[in-house]
């Protein structure tokens, strides 16, 4: 189902999202915010690469690896070979996304997005308090053609330490993005169309210039169809390995 295929290709690593009292919360009262920063560059360079690990978060098995390594920056936008190694493989499948300025994802391997989508990036400057929103259409490079016109709504809803499980704290903005996604050849059939969502909980540490955590859930006529995590397992830098 292309719809799915959208979803997942989205997909880097997250991590649990803490709900609770703090979901009701004012945004001006979530994350000590007037203790957090206000972010106004992303300070990245080519050789740059950040690692994960991928949890399916509805059975609680680590499902892959990836390493996404930051391998040109050019006309606005950053390319980056994503290597991917499912569990318990040695060899991974590599691919090329491009995103723009911001980490949001402009281009994989099967589908384009104008503009870009903001389920892997951010808006500077970033801000607790800050939201926004954008619509985008997603075309399939491939047969069939298929096209998707998306609505997002964003929330920088708070600042706070994100704990990971390797033992590293880090400093990190938190994002709400909720996408609502339509099928642009629906109109054309008797079938009512499917009602696809897509909510992601990002946590974007500037200390690593890009996302720790992120959960992604993908829900098919608000039914669960799948929820996956990511996690960063390592980052390095380039120039500081010279």
């Amino acid at each position: 189902m292309a719809v799915i295929a959208i979803a997942l290709n989205c997909v880097p690593i997250g991590a649990y999202a803490e709900e609770g009292a703090d979901a009701k919360k004012p945004l001006q009262d979530q994350g000590a915010a007037s203790s957090a920063p206000v972010v106004d560059k992303i300070d990245v360079k080519p050789g740059d690469r950040w690692s994960y690990q991928v949890v399916d978060d509805v059975t609680g098995e680590t499902k892959a690896t990836t390493v996404h390594t930051l391998t040109e920056i050019r006309d606005k936008s950053y390319s980056v070979q994503s290597a991917f190694t499912a569990f318990g493989q040695s060899v991974a499948t590599t691919s090329l996304q491009v995103f723009d300025e911001n980490w949001n994802l402009l281009e994989d391997q099967l589908w384009t997005r104008k503009p870009a989508d903001p389920v892997t990036g951010i808006r500077l400057p970033l801000k607790v308090g800050a939201q926004w929103k954008t619509h985008f259409t997603s075309i399939r490079k491939t047969p069939p053609e298929t096209q998707f016109q998306t609505d997002a709504n964003i929330r920088v809803v708070g600042y706070e330490p994100v704990m990971l499980k390797f033992n590293k704290t880090y400093d990190a903005f938190k994002l709400e993005i909720n996408e609502a996604l339509t099928n642009s050849a629906a109109s054309s059939t008797s079938a009512p169309p499917s009602v696809v969502t897509v909510k992601v909980t990002m946590w974007y540490a500037p200390s690593v210039n890009r996302y720790v955590k992120r959960i992604t859930e993908t829900r098919i006529n608000d039914r669960l169809q799948s929820r996956s995590i990511e996690l960063l397992t390592s980052y390095a830098r380039r120039h500081d390995d010279e």
